[in-house]
């Protein structure tokens, strides 16, 4: 199947990683980097494909691209997402941190999340606190699905 819009893939993206095709997913991704080159979407739908197959260094590479050529605050904040949540994984927090530093005080549940863990992992339990505190304020029920999944997490 060939696809000749950027929203196209993106939804055939999305399906793949809904339904765990990670592998799919990339190899579209590729696919979609290649003939939309300068659309941010198309590096923002690369990283995730990566980050969601373990390929870290490569969705972080995927992520400061979608970041770099984003037009809005939102798509900025969602490529810092992805960008940051690689960054994570390969262990390089205070690079994650920095590049949602900028988005700290915007509404959003998922920069929340990172924000706790990330003065979780630096031992800095009050400031991990607060944004706990945030989070909860946003979306309660979000809040409390997030600490219990870290809290299985911790326990595997």
């Amino acid at each position: 199947m060939e696809f000749t819009k950027k929203e196209s893939f993106a939804i055939q993206i999305g399906h793949y990683l809904k339904n765990g095709q990670y592998k799919e997913a990339c190899e579209l991704a590729d696919k979609m980097t290649k003939k939309f080159p300068k659309e941010p979407l198309s590096h923002f739908m690369a990283a995730k494909s990566y980050y969601f197959s373990g390929k870290y260094d490569k969705a972080k590479t995927e992520g400061r691209k979608a970041f770099n050529m984003s037009h809005t605050k939102q798509d900025m904040m969602n490529s810092a997402i992805v960008t940051a949540s690689s960054l994570f994984m390969l262990g390089k927090y205070e690079d994650a941190h920095e590049i949602l530093a900028p988005f700290e005080k915007e509404d959003n549940k998922e920069i929340k999340k990172m924000m706790v863990i990330f003065f979780a992992v630096k031992g800095r339990g009050e400031e991990a606190a607060g944004y706990y505190r945030e989070l909860d304020r946003l979306n309660r029920e979000a809040a409390r699905k997030f600490i219990r999944k870290l809290a299985e997490s911790s326990q595997a």
